[in-house]
């Protein structure tokens, strides 16, 4: 194996087995000798008598290094021979005259030295980069200002970055080596430790939620914590645990303010609910027992003048016809206006019974099959059901005098935040109904004025069964945002974001060491 160029050397003694030789004037060998001929292939004195010329006639780097020495220079370079690294050092000799007499040289087998140094290189470059991440990451860590913070498996505190210390009130220089985590806990917040996120994570490893941090002072501080396990590289077995901690007050202000909208649109909600079902049962009251009665009447006496005319004026029986026509068409009206202002029945079978029931009625006699799903209705208030209710009907209504349609289909599912409504039949579509109502209707306008009142949205679309979809979003009760027990009172948290701790284990891992000192929080 021969090698077209020179490697670069190493500066520094180079280490390994190696050759000694030495040749005369012409490049005969003179001496051949050391523990390195045998990886080069050769034996002990093989080489002397033999022209070293000759020998690697055929290998330019050989012969470079040869001419090199024969010529009086001195040389020195590294190569890769037969798979081996070899640092070359040739020295010319020259007699009492001056005159070149030969040459010695030595071949040092380098091929693990260097080996070594590579690694030892990669090995300082990697600890330069290791250390550069170091800074890097402990920079970032120092310039946060969420509540960092570092604890042994036993609990003992070992580090909190200059911005958690801020957020709690804690000196810079204050030694957090003599505290433990109880002391960063509330009441609430230790007790949430032990039940929750102690279990979750041994468990898992690690552990997010919402809590509350203890301020010097002794205020809770609402935070969004996420807390884990820090497991060695080499055993992976842990050795701390640690903590990043935001402070959402913010947020949990917003969101008690929030709730408190809610609140407040949720009571005159209810209040207009029952304003309108009581001026609905009050113009109910007042058509049937004046228009109703009188149409009634009405029709009583037309039946007497009819049997007064089949006797003495038949000719005109024709135009009495036209006449009981128009008031039969007028008694229906009136039936459907009664029948428009009925408040639902709500409190038995709820809003999927009360649909079923408007639907039986409204399509009664009709060819329309209609059906109404509400295995999954979630609990709403009184107030947004009859928001539900009517807006529900309102579509079913449609149905029957403007889609053609022969199925109706009414789904009701409990979904995130609330509920939704969806009347799907299979009729002729959508088409200008999505548009502005019709002068004197309300139509669609009516339902999306309700939906929005109470919070939802209503929107008309194509439905899955090739006509319209008319679909009702409403919020429920747990939309909003409410405080609960055992965060501190006016906190606004959610139960989920209750279910959490602080930082890391308020005991340490179960099993590891107590710490050395433990004040009680």
């Amino acid at each position: 194996m021969t090698q077209d160029a020179w490697l670069s050397t190493e500066g520094g003694v180079v280490v390994g087995p190696q050759v000694v030789f030495a040749m005369d004037a012409d490049g005969t060998c003179t001496i051949s000798a050391g523990p390195g001929l045998a990886a080069l292939g050769f034996a002990p004195g093989e080489l002397v008598g033999q022209n070293l010329r000759e020998v690697y006639r055929d290998d330019p780097l050989g012969s470079e290094a040869l001419d090199a020495a024969l010529s009086g220079r001195r040389y020195h370079g590294e190569r890769e021979y037969l798979g081996r690294r070899l640092a070359l050092f040739f020295e010319p000799i020259h007699d009492a005259a001056g005159v070149l007499t030969g040459a010695v040289g030595i071949a040092t087998d380098v091929t693990e030295q260097r080996q070594a140094e590579a690694q030892a290189r990669v090995q300082d470059r990697r600890t330069v980069e290791l250390a550069t991440d170091l800074s890097r990451f402990k920079a970032l860590v120092e310039a946060s200002p969420d509540f960092i913070a570092i604890a042994a498996l036993d609990g003992t505190v070992e580090y909190v970055n200059p911005g958690g210390r801020k957020l709690i009130g804690m000196a810079l220089d204050a030694d957090v080596t003599a505290t433990t985590i109880s002391d960063y806990l509330t009441p609430e917040g230790l007790a949430l430790s032990l039940e929750v996120e102690q279990p979750a994570v041994v468990r898992d490893g690690h552990f997010e939620g919402e809590t509350t941090l203890k301020h010097q002072d002794g205020h809770a501080i609402p935070v969004a914590v996420a807390s884990f396990l820090m497991f060695d590289i080499t055993t992976g077995e842990p050795f701390a645990l640690a903590t990043v901690q935001r402070d959402i007050s913010e947020r949990v202000a917003a969101d008690r303010v929030m709730a408190d909208l809610i609140e407040q649109r949720t009571a005159l909600l209810t209040r207009l609910v029952d304003a309108q079902d009581a001026e609905r049962a009050r113009i109910a009251a007042d058509v049937h027992d004046d228009p109703v009665q009188a149409v009634a009447a009405v029709d009583l006496r037309m039946g007497l003048l009819r049997r007064r005319l089949r006797e003495q004026a038949p000719a005109l029986l024709s135009e009495l016809d036209g006449l009981q026509e128009t008031l039969a068409a007028a008694t229906d009206r009136l039936r459907s206006l009664l029948f428009d202002l009925e408040p639902p029945d709500l409190s038995e079978r709820g809003l999927a019974g009360a649909l079923q029931r408007a639907v039986d009625e409204i399509y009664e006699g009709t060819e329309v099959q209609a059906h109404v799903d509400g295995s999954l209705e979630p609990d709403l208030p009184e107030a947004a059901r009859a928001v539900a209710y009517r807006i529900a009907k309102e579509a079913l209504v449609n149905v029957l005098k403007h889609s053609r349609a022969h199925q109706v289909q009414v789904t009701l599912t409990a979904v995130v935040g609330g509920m939704q409504l969806d009347v799907d039949d299979d009729g002729v579509g959508p088409g200008p109904a999505v548009g502005p109502s019709a002068p004197g209707h309300r139509g669609v306008s009516g339902m999306r004025d309700r939906a929005t009142l109470a919070g939802g949205r209503c929107t008309v679309g194509d439905s899955r069964l090739g006509g319209t979809r008319v679909s009702l979003w409403l919020p429920g009760p747990e939309a909003a945002p409410t405080s609960t027990p055992g965060l501190g009172a006016g906190l606004g948290l959610t139960l989920a974001a209750s279910r959490s701790t602080s930082l890391g284990f308020a005991q340490g891992v179960p099993g590891s060491p107590a710490p050395a000192s433990s004040r009680p929080s």
